[in-house]
C-alpha cells in the first residue's frame, strides 16, 4: 500500500511539474519592434520615428527635424505573446547607455513585467527619457529568447567661453 501511495505522489508531481513547465513556456513573449520618437517643444507634438535616421545635432537648440527644439525621447517598445494572456513569469528588460564628454557612462535599468496581451497578442510599454538629446543613446532589449539594440546618434557642439 504505501508502494501505491508512492507513486500516486509520483505521478501528481509529475503532472505538476508538467503544468509549470507549460506555463512558463506560456510566458514566453518575443520583442516585435522599437520606435524613436523626440517630443517636439514648439510644435507640441511627437516626431516621426527617428531611428535608423541621421545624427541630430543640438537638439534642444533648434537641431530637431524641422528646425524644432527637442529634449526629451519617447521610446515606444512593441512585444508580441500569447493572444489574450497575462503570462505571470513575462519579463523584459532595457538598459539605456549614455556617455558625457566628460567620458562617464550614465546608465539606466529598466524591467517590465505584468503584460496583458491583447487579442492580436502585442503589447506596448514606454520610457520617456528627459535631458537625452546631447549624447548618443544606446538601447539594449532583451525579452524572452529575443534580442536588440539600437543606437540613437545625438550629439551637442560644445561652446567655449571666450578668452
Amino acid at each position: 500500500m504505501p508502494r501505491i501511495r508512492n507513486w500516486l505522489a509520483f505521478v501528481s508531481s509529475l503532472a505538476t511539474l508538467s503544468a509549470a513547465a507549460e506555463n512558463l513556456h506560456a510566458a514566453e513573449i518575443r520583442i516585435a519592434g522599437l520606435k524613436a520618437y523626440l517630443f517636439l517643444e514648439q510644435a507640441g507634438k511627437l516626431s516621426d520615428d527617428i531611428l535608423g535616421g541621421p545624427p541630430l545635432v543640438n537638439a534642444p537648440q533648434g537641431g530637431a527635424p524641422g528646425g524644432d527644439t527637442a529634449t526629451t525621447v519617447l521610446l515606444d517598445l512593441t512585444f508580441e505573446g500569447d493572444k489574450n494572456a497575462s503570462p505571470k513569469y513575462a519579463a523584459a528588460t532595457v538598459d539605456l547607455t549614455q556617455t558625457n564628454y566628460a567620458g562617464q557612462r550614465i546608465a539606466t535599468h529598466k524591467a517590465f513585467t505584468g503584460f496583458q496581451f491583447g487579442a492580436d497578442g502585442v503589447e506596448h510599454k514606454a520610457l520617456f527619457l528627459d535631458g537625452a538629446t546631447c549624447m548618443p543613446l544606446d538601447i539594449d532589449i532583451r525579452a524572452g529568447k529575443t534580442h536588440k539594440t539600437a543606437r540613437l546618434d545625438f550629439q551637442c557642439e560644445t561652446v567655449h567661453a571666450a578668452k
